[in-house]
């Protein structure tokens, strides 16, 4: 009963402190929609372009992905993101992120190859990119809240996904499809709007809820990391 209790109030405390954080630089909930007018835009230029054009617009994405990383990072160690730290972010974290997508990108084109002839191959491959999910889910905050960097991140949030799987994984799947219902709600309010108009507040609700959750987690992995349940007991013992 008192893990629960002391699992509870962490979460609590996460959540307030992403509120907070979020209510004080709600500007940046329109980097995401920023991201992907880059990427739309990067895909046109690059795709024509064969393989040099999906190497060129993969640098990209994982520019974007670092900048990104970068805002929340800011956001949860100082409680403030500004637009410096949106234009450094491109490259602060660009080279891990480069690194984590070649290390798998090899290991699972030869899997889908493998794969391509045998029965339920679809299914198979769709299984293990879920697995990698769960298994690598905490990559990005060990990227930017440690001092973990290339095969090393995968053993890290490896290990800290079967010691935390419970505490961790429970949050973030009720947010995901929380947030999935909240958009689904929200799109058919601006149904009658024009589509520029709805274009622009779904954009700005989807970037709202996803800087708030990824600062929450955030705010929730140091109190898990490194930590033990017995650890947690007693920090909300003395809180």
């Amino acid at each position: 009963m008192k893990l629960l209790q002391a699992t509870l109030w962490m979460y609590g405390t996460a959540l307030q402190r992403a509120w907070e954080s979020v209510r004080k630089n709600w500007v940046v909930s329109f980097a995401p929609f920023v991201y992907g007018f880059i990427l739309s835009l990067a895909g046109q230029l690059a795709f024509p372009l064969g393989i040099v054009g999906g190497m060129i617009y993969t640098l990209v994405l994982q520019a974007c992905l670092s900048s990104g990383l970068n805002l929340i990072r800011n956001m949860v160690e100082s409680g403030k993101a500004n637009f410096n730290d949106f234009l450094n972010g491109f490259t602060i974290y660009l080279w891990e992120l480069i690194g984590i997508a070649f290390i798998l990108w090899i290991p699972m084109r030869v899997l889908a190859g493998t794969l391509a002839g045998v029965p339920n191959g679809a299914v198979i491959y769709l299984l293990v990119e879920i697995g990698l999910y769960v298994l690598l889910n905490a990559v990005p905050e060990l990227i930017y809240q440690s001092r973990v960097s290339g095969l090393e991140l995968i053993g890290a949030s490896y290990n800290f996904i079967v010691e935390n799987w419970l505490e961790w994984l429970i949050p973030n799947i009720i947010l995901a499809i929380g947030g999935y219902f909240l958009m689904q709600f929200f799109g058919g309010m601006t149904l009658l709007l024009p589509d520029w108009l709805q274009s622009f507040l779904d954009s700005l609700v989807f970037g709202l809820f996803l800087v708030w959750f990824m600062t929450f987690r955030g705010f929730l992995f140091p109190q898990l990391y490194g930590s033990t349940r017995r650890n947690r007991i007693y920090r909300y013992d003395v809180r």
